[in-house]
């Protein structure tokens, strides 16, 4: 995406103008002294392009102007927006806006935010498709992507320059925070709108397919539960006398019916059923105690048959011994009649007898009778209730006939055809929405970074010494760049911080010649970085008498070396541009042979960003 700057611009509150041009397709670079209002251009930047809140400082820079403005290029198309200053920490809504890049000599508010923001969306190819996929806790899942999102590729303020572990700006902000990994494989060529938008559009149907699934399980626990229900709503109409819960009527019609009529205002009669239902109840026990009393004396008289088989054993061995026994005359009278009276006993106590049977069947039957008068008794009440008023009983009926259009409405077949019918509907559309698999474009991505952050790892071999046969290893969960020992899985714990400096530089370009290579629509190509000399120039040390070691100066005439060699590869092997704005420290004869450096005035000897007759 081919955008860069041309022109900052400030007005100041009585009207006088200061402007500072940047080359296109060059590393612009601001050299000056501390407190000349370097930094602040980072600020001004991003004030400018509609930020909701700011970091200028208020002292001599925004007591003293009036109006920012930037005049910017987006492919083809030259911009000047301007933002009235903020008032104290409230940023201004008033802006004036050019679609031909003019620069007026007193801005007057002419364009609303939300219109500059749609013309901006509209270049960074932002529509109602480019969403954010998964929410967070400062991202809503499903709103649009912001412009300014796509920044972060885009700065590498005092703030991270050094960093060892944060690598993008605004980190500290929790939107900002999520946005990185939501728009990171969409910003890379990782993936794509239409890939995007058939992903979103296949969870949105799992969501509904799941939801229906949740939605059928419940119906059905309820299914299972109903019966249930419609005992629970007939015995508290019971208790109020609106049904009379007689057992053979306890029908989800019978009870939805009397519910709905509420014709039965007289609590006697379910009363009445209670009565009737225990007399049942009382007689059933009745003879389920006669019954097992029968039983247990039957049990004992069978008992005392036994001991009398007993007792007759020995006429069977008489009957054996007969032939040998002497007989009187009344012998064969006396055996016989003993044999028919053993006869009789084992016949007696010989396994079940009818009469066995028959009282089994009638415990279980009367038992059974038992179970369901009780059983109808708990649904019936023993005294009767009434409602305090009018309208509690219309509340307890209106209550009542809810759960059973509720429970009705799952109950129908048409609703359970319907459903299934859905789910298989939802299923269908899933199946036919083709998603593309991301990952192994995205560990192919992650290796192209690898790769290029490696040959820019060499081109700066001499300043970062021990580590200049390092492996670079692109942590794509934390989004930065990282040392690995040759050979290992170690991951360095790099010291020094101009290590990590050209770290920073190496992962910046490593993800912008990617971004170019796939030609990505949503990343600018420029890049604003302050001070990459920092770490040779401590804030405290940082003034015109400071002079740089041989050693020192090598290693940041490397750093600026790569950004030249950086631009100049763009042009070659890509026809591409590529613009970078640098705030620096250094001398300008480090940059002495660089072709794509354009230096711009130095802020040194009384010139700053606030000229003095500015200053009150």
């Amino acid at each position: 995406m081919n955008f860069g700057i041309d022109s900052i611009t400030l007005w100041s509150k009585s009207g006088e103008q200061r402007s500072l041009a940047f080359e296109r397709n060059r590393v612009n670079v601001l050299t000056g002294g501390s407190h000349t209002g370097k930094s602040a251009l980072l600020d001004i930047i991003d004030y400018c392009f509609l930020a909701s809140s700011h970091k200028l400082p208020d002292s001599i820079i925004n007591e003293n102007v009036g109006w920012y403005g930037l005049t910017f290029y987006v492919n083809d198309k030259t911009y000047t927006i301007a933002r009235r200053s903020p008032l104290d920490n409230a940023v201004s809504k008033d802006y004036y806006f050019s679609s031909t890049g003019a620069v007026p000599d007193a801005p007057q508010p002419n364009t609303r935010e939300d219109d500059i923001k749609s013309i901006l969306e509209a270049e960074f190819h932002i529509d109602d498709k480019v969403t954010v996929a998964y929410g967070g806790r400062a991202l809503k899942a499903g709103s649009k992507v912001s412009f300014r999102y796509f920044f972060l590729f885009n700065t590498i303020s005092e703030d991270i320059i050094t960093n060892s572990k944060v690598f993008f700006d605004k980190q500290s902000e929790e939107r900002y925070q999520e946005a990185l990994p939501r728009i990171f494989d969409m910003a890379l060529g990782i993936d794509d709108l239409s890939n995007i938008a058939a992903r979103e559009r296949k969870e949105v149907l799992r969501k509904d397919l799941s939801r229906l699934q949740r939605k059928d399980a419940h119906l059905g626990q309820g299914r299972e539960t109903f019966d249930e229900e419609v005992r629970d709503i007939a015995v508290k109409a019971a208790e109020y006398g609106l049904i009379d819960s007689d057992p053979e009527k306890l029908s989800i019609d019978s009870v939805r019916s009397a519910i709905r009529d509420a014709a039965s205002p007289e609590a006697g009669r379910a009363l009445n059923r209670y009565v009737e239902a225990s007399a049942k109840l009382f007689v059933v026990e009745r003879r389920l105690r006669k019954l097992r009393q029968f039983t247990s004396e039957y049990r004992s008289y069978k008992d005392t048959l036994k001991n009398a088989e007993d007792s007759l054993r020995p006429i069977e061995q008489l009957l054996k011994q007969a032939p040998t026994l002497l007989k009187s005359e009344i012998f064969d009278d006396l055996i016989s009649s003993l044999k028919t009276d053993l006869s009789a006993v084992k016949k007696s106590i010989a396994g079940k007898q009818p009469v066995d049977g028959q009282i089994s069947a009638m415990v279980k039957s009367l038992e059974e009778e038992r179970e369901t008068l009780q059983r109808d008794l708990s649904g019936l009440p023993q005294e009767p209730k009434s409602f305090a008023s009018e309208r509690e009983k219309w509340m307890f009926v209106g209550e009542a006939m809810g759960r059973f259009n509720a429970y009705e409405g799952a109950r129908t077949p048409a609703v359970l055809q319907s459903a299934t019918s859905d789910e298989a509907d939802l299923q269908q559309q899933m199946d036919d929405i083709e998603v593309r698999d991301v990952e192994e474009t995205r560990q192919a991505v992650v290796s192209m970074i690898n790769e290029i952050a490696l040959a820019l790892l060499k081109e700066t071999a001499n300043a970062l010494a021990n580590y200049a046969s390092y492996q670079t290893d692109f942590a794509y969960k934390e989004k930065r760049l990282r040392l690995r020992k040759p050979r290992s899985k170690l991951i360095e714990n790099v010291g020094s911080s101009s290590n990590h400096m050209f770290l920073h530089l190496l992962h910046f370009l490593a993800l912008h010649e990617v971004a170019i290579s796939h030609k990505s629509m949503f990343i600018p190509s420029f890049l604003i970085i302050d001070q990459p000399s920092r770490p040779y120039y401590p804030d405290e040390k940082a003034n015109d008498n400071v002079k740089l070691t041989n050693s020192d100066s090598e290693k940041v005439s490397i750093a600026f070396n790569l950004l030249n060699n950086f631009v100049a590869r763009m042009n070659n092997d890509y026809q591409t541009e590529f613009q970078m704005i640098v705030f620096e420290h250094v001398p300008r004869d480090t940059f002495t042979g660089m072709n794509y450096v354009h230096l711009l005035p130095e802020f040194r000897n009384g010139e700053a960003l606030i000229p003095q007759s500015w200053q009150v």
